[in-house]
């Protein structure tokens, strides 16, 4: 029972002391960022936090943010999120792919290594960033298979 309760405290606690930039995040985990979109026929954000962000490229159906922001130890550079009714959302890390595995697993517990999860839209993915090899990417992509990819690298 004690430990229990300790556990909410310690997890309430957490919750409270979060940024808006790591409230806005939070399904990152398990890919639950429904709310994390420009609505495409107005522009508005959805999520309320992502109010306070300007995007500086919004093209094909994807937002493209410039940033510096740290979530939950990870130093984030950028992020893309839908303009459209695409499912894709990625954060660019600011570090290498083997700090970024540690980091990512001090922080949710995950590499984000595994490949079937995140194929079925429950799991992100971490990958070397294929244009800088001293960054990383998180990949939340649902319904991959069946939606185009931003070719575009995510500029310095």
């Amino acid at each position: 029972m004690y430990k229990a309760s300790l556990a909410l405290l310690a997890g309430l606690q957490l919750m409270a002391c979060s940024t808006p930039f790591e409230s806005m995040w939070q399904g990152l985990a398990t890919c639950e960022l429904d709310d994390l979109y420009l609505d495409s026929e107005t522009g508005e954000p959805a999520h309320p936090q992502l109010k306070n962000f300007t995007p500086y490229k919004v093209t094909d159906g994807f937002a493209w943010y410039k940033t510096r922001q740290d979530l939950h130890g990870l130093p984030i550079s950028g992020f893309l999120i839908p303009s459209s009714t695409f499912e894709v959302h990625a954060l660019f890390v600011d570090t290498p792919i083997a700090n970024a595995r540690r980091l990512t697993h001090n922080a949710y517990g995950s590499e984000f290594s595994d490949e079937q999860k995140h194929n079925e839209g429950l799991a992100p993915l971490l990958l070397r960033d294929p244009n800088n090899p001293k960054r990383s990417i998180i990949d939340c992509t649902q319904g991959e298979a069946l939606e185009p990819q931003p070719e575009e690298p995510f500029p310095e």
